[in-house]
């Protein structure tokens, strides 16, 4: 068991790279109010100071809700202050550099908040901070606290509006925000969103409030949609009553008919209903794929084991059981189980053949085919959940092997060994097992191995009727004929080697799918190592890197993993992407994931603007170098003001130095200043990125006045045209 979770950590929890800025983490402050009701309060306040901290630059701020699953993740204790060790821990699940700890309390009608902020990378604390005020000015008293937190650390503020965001009416008001996104940790949605609405009703303006309803309102509806996978109560009720008869299973040879017959169908409603609960821990959008959850990993595993144990004991107990009894019927079962498993389309109920049964198990080990019952429609329901067992217990998928080859060796001897009247039965039965055997072989791409199974049909039966078609199938895998998946996956490789445009369009999808089908969400990141060790990014590339970033970024979205899809967007618009593209994809199609503005970590001008205003040049970001090359204009825009910013740069030994600069007033005039530039990045063609630092001085008559205007602390990331 060590050596499976072993392998599922290493499939779903590959280490993301480290951003740009430090990210910073607000961990739940330790109630000291001595009212153990006000426990919950601590999420509430929480959000709060994270959406404060967002308005903040110089920090990436962990959302809440990551901080919170962590939590559950490592099963901590949250009714007691965290040691500083705990900090740390929490702070390396999180990638996160700064843990904001630290304490509420009252005294009299004040409250009091005490802070601390921890650098994990060093275990030391490198800001201490109090606030206090009146309780039910909650909000004056966190903004306080925050603001000495962000001045000792030196981050600047971007947005002062955005900080309103967080204002609280009152401390009652607060407490109730707490208990509703309390129960959204929870799951509870329904009654999520009935307080959230509720809490709107009350206090209009508490503008988070009023978000986490909208938020809730959607996940309510999501709910909907999800019921009939949900496990309801006659699913329960139906699981019960399969673990009661499955108590007699270790004296299922002892049984009479009947009883045997009641506990295969019981074992075939629990086979469903293990199915029902792994949807829980798996990703729900995509239409037959289903990826495990990284934050739901644990439960996963321990469900997809219980699969496989379930199917282990269904194959033995059939074996015993077809010795003197068929398939196709069932046990005598109550009329109250049937409507129960009818309700909760948990059936069908029926008993399999044992080799219906060992099928059933080859496509769950090693394509993750699960069965859970009908749908809506009362049709056999099934999904693919990745990564498929044989990837995550090898040694349960190489005995599987073993097995697949002795059933095949056991119907060749009959089949050798059959009188004349059971020559065609035994030779179908021992073709059906070789068959098996080469679908599978196909399906997993090992073309050598399924060619070799195809074959030995041929030479043990070479009068076989269908041995035309066997011949082609062997043909399609050899290249004699055409075939679309081995085409594209040739296609593939060829790109990987010549890093042309149409082979790697062609192949990407199929071998990104591949990937995902047996590592789970780390096969996204890992199929970009694969192509950028291959392909870096260049002129030529770029357009084919942003098609793949954009098909990544949407298959990680349909499968749950909003962070990840932001990450691949990103990168597209790094590889000069469309961002108007990105955001119809995005509407059309993933509208559940919020990406923020993922171009401000990929195209930046920043300064500092008479030592504290810090607008940002965040429009028509570039770089152009002159035909001869002897002078290098660097530009952008703010599309909330005039701000018109170009920087032009002039060879000086083997660098670059910056000549002079433009600047538009508010009055729409444009004047010419002194600059100093230093270049820590060229871009090797279009499309690459010049990077680097400035800072800028202009004079100039304004309303008949002499003005004076400083640009420090700038740097900028822009692209080459």
């Amino acid at each position: 068991m060590h050596a499976v979770l072993l392998s599922l950590s290493l499939a779903l929890g590959a280490d993301k790279p480290p951003s740009e800025k430090p990210t910073l983490a607000v961990m739940y402050f330790d109630n000291q109010t001595n009212d153990a009701n006000l426990d919950v309060m601590r999420k509430g306040l929480a959000d709060m100071m994270v959406t404060d901290l967002v308005s903040w630059d110089g920090v990436t701020v962990v959302e809440r809700d990551k901080f919170e699953a962590v939590v559950g993740e490592l099963k901590l204790q949250r009714s007691k202050y965290f040691d500083q060790a705990t900090v740390v821990k929490i702070g390396k699940f999180l990638d996160a550099r700064y843990m904001l700890a630290g304490t509420m309390t009252f005294s009299g009608d004040k409250l009091i908040l005490d802070a601390r902020l921890i650098d994990a990378a060093v275990n030391k604390n490198v800001v201490t901070a109090r606030a206090n005020g009146p309780k039910d000015d909650v909000f004056a008293v966190e903004q306080a606290l925050v603001e000495q937190v962000a001045n000792g650390i030196e981050l600047k503020l971007k947005n002062e509006g955005a900080r309103r965001k967080a204002k609280v009416p009152s401390l009652e008001a607060l407490l109730d925000y707490s208990k509703a996104i309390d129960l959204t940790d929870q799951g509870k949605v329904e009654e999520a969103q009935k307080a959230f609405a509720a809490l709107v009703s009350k206090s209009p303006t508490f503008l988070m409030a009023r978000e986490r309803k909208e938020q809730a309102v959607k996940a309510l509806e999501e709910y909907n949609k999800r019921k009939t996978e949900i496990v309801s109560a006659s699913a329960i009720r139906v699981a019960k009553a399969a673990d009661e008869a499955l108590k007699r299973e270790n004296d299922f040879a002892k049984l009479s008919s009947s009883e045997q017959a009641v506990l295969l169908s019981m074992r075939r409603v629990k086979g469903h209903f293990l199915g029902r609960v792994l949807r829980q821990y798996i990703s729900n959008r995509e239409g037959q794929l289903r990826v495990v959850l990284v934050p739901k990993k644990q439960q996963a595993l321990e469900g997809m084991k219980n699969l496989y144990a379930n199917h282990r004991a269904m194959l033995d107990e059939l074996a015993l059981y077809g010795k003197t009894n068929g398939s196709g019927h069932s046990g005598t079962i109550t009329a109250e189980l049937m409507n129960d498993i009818a309700d909760s389309r948990l059936g069908p109920f029926t008993i399999e053949s044992e080799e219906a049964a060992f099928d059933r198990t080859i496509r769950f080990v090693f394509l993750g085919r699960v069965d859970d019952g009908k749908d809506a429609e009362d049709k056999d329901q099934n999904y693919t959940v990745a990564p498929t067992w044989a990837d995550l217990s090898p040694g349960d998928a190489a005995a599987l092997w073993k097995e697949i080859d002795a059933r095949i060796d056991q119907q060749m001897k009959r089949a050798t060994a059959a009188s004349a009247a059971d020559r065609d039965r035994t030779a179908r039965e021992a073709i059906q097992a070789i068959e098996r055997k080469a679908e599978l072989l196909t399906r997993l791409h090992r073309d050598e191995d399924a060619v070799g199974a195809w074959q030995m049909i041929l030479d043990a039966f070479p009068t076989d009727s269908r041995n035309p078609w066997r011949e082609k199938e062997i043909k399609k895998l050899i290249g004699g004929e055409h075939d679309y998946e081995r085409d594209r996956r040739e296609r593939w490789e060829k790109g990987l080697k010549t890093c042309e445009d149409m082979d790697l369009r062609v192949g990407s999808g199929g071998a990104a799918d591949e990937l995902v089908k047996h590592q789970g969400l780390v096969g996204i990141d890992n199929f970009w190592a694969t192509v950028t060790k291959a392909c870096p990014a260049t002129a030529k590339t770029r357009g084919v890197m942003a098609y793949m970033a954009k098909d990544l970024a949407m298959d990680a979205a349909r499968y749950g993993d909003c962070e990840l899809s932001k990450k691949y967007w990103r990168v597209y618009i790094e590889m000069d992407g469309s961002v108007s593209d990105m955001l119809g994809y995005h509407k059309n199609y993933t509208p559940w994931c919020e990406y923020g503005d993922v171009t401000k970590n990929v195209l930046w001008m920043r300064f500092t603007m008479d030592g504290g205003w810090t607008p940002e040049v965040d429009q028509y970001l570039s770089s152009v170098k002159s035909y001869d090359g002897k002078q290098l204009a660097i530009s952008g825009h703010n599309k909330n003001s005039s701000v018109d910013l170009s920087l032009y740069l002039v060879p000086e030994g083997k660098g670059w130095k910056c000549r002079d600069a433009t600047w538009r007033t508010r009055d729409g005039d444009q004047v010419t200043g002194t600059c100093t530039a230093k270049l820590t990045k060229e871009a090797a063609d279009k499309g690459d990125f010049d990077e680097g630092s400035f800072s800028a001085t202009f004079t100039f008559q304004q309303d008949g006045h002499g003005m004076k205007t400083e640009l420090t602390k700038g740097d900028f990331r822009v692209r080459r045209q």
